[in-house]
């Protein structure tokens, strides 16, 4: 053998250096992945089904009117989210898909439940609230609409109220219902905050009932049955569901990404960079080896054959 042909084992040597290095970045990528899921140590949502909401705390309704959250409760059950006005992603997701399965089903907003929505910042502004309200409840008469369902406008409206308290009333809300949530360092002076999505169905009483993802591809029914267990005083159970940890935030796009893309693409492209490894180093090998080695099998067959 020539000093510059290579051998299969060799050949083989360097697709194993090649698949180590693919490795050696997958665990790499795996690293990276744990520090970012680091970032959100402490914002995870705990189930505290039965918990009874502090009904005493103080808001202000997107119309400026301060109110007790008790003075929402008393006759129909409630769906209750947490969110902010100016969330990147994740809040306009969860919203917007509650609309969505809201519109599906046959219950009616501000006759058959309600839904409470509590800005998890300080700042967020009456205006501002009652905009973030008039857009969702925008979303659900136009889907309802789409639907061939007829709905009382005046009565959605009244039924969907959007809050803002003091960070000490969010508290009292957020750690009763096992809302992990924290502020994130942003550039320019804008307050973001890591957070997780989930829809938590109370009782008309204020007891809270289940908790649904935020984020769901198809949930009017769970939603529907839900709420009828929620106005009847039922407990669900705890609903197995990791809710949102599949996002995490990214500080550097000032968005919520889902993580898993992230690790599909990186590892498609750990595939790609082992087999195009695989065919470069097979084919220079081919190239090294050359036509007169590939003719040397044929000759001595010949030759054989000669001699026979």
């Amino acid at each position: 053998m020539s000093p510059g042909t290579r051998s299969p084992h060799r050949l083989v040597t360097h697709g194993l250096l090649g698949l180590g290095l693919a490795w050696a970045c997958a665990s790499s990528a795996a690293a990276q992945g744990e520090r970012r899921f680091d970032e959100l140590e402490g914002v995870e949502i705990e189930q505290h089904l039965e918990a009874e909401l502090p009904l005493m705390a103080l808001f202000e309704d997107e119309e400026g009117q301060a109110l007790e959250l008790g003075e929402l409760f008393g006759d129909v059950p409630v769906i209750l989210t947490l969110n902010y006005v100016d969330c990147p992603q994740l809040c306009s997701m969860q919203l917007s898909q509650l609309a969505e399965a809201m519109a599906a089903m046959d219950l009616s907003l501000g006759v058959d439940y309600r839904v409470i929505t509590i800005s998890i910042e300080p700042k967020d502004t009456p205006a501002r609230l009652a905009e973030m309200r008039d857009r969702y409840v925008g979303d659900f008469l136009d889907l309802s609409r789409d639907g061939a369902i007829e709905r009382d406008a005046a009565a959605a409206t009244a039924g969907w109220s959007v809050l803002r308290g003091t960070r000490e009333d969010i508290d009292r809300v957020a750690v009763t219902v096992g809302f992990g949530y924290r502020e994130l360092p942003v550039k320019g002076g804008r307050t973001d905050y890591a957070h997780q999505a989930t829809n938590i169905l109370c009782s008309p009483g204020g007891v809270v009932s289940r908790y649904l993802p935020g984020v769901s591809a198809d949930m009017s029914d769970t939603l529907r049955l839900s709420l009828i267990d929620a106005g009847e005083g039922k407990i669900g159970s705890l609903f197995e569901n990791a809710f949102l940890y599949c996002f995490i935030y990214d500080s550097s796009t000032g968005q919520y990404t889902p993580a898993v893309w992230r690790l599909l693409r990186a590892a498609a492209a750990l595939t790609v960079i082992a087999v195009a490894s695989g065919i470069f180093f097979m084919k220079r090998g081919d190239a090294q080896r050359g036509p007169s080695e590939e003719g040397v099998p044929a000759a001595n067959a010949n030759e054989g054959e000669q001699r026979s």
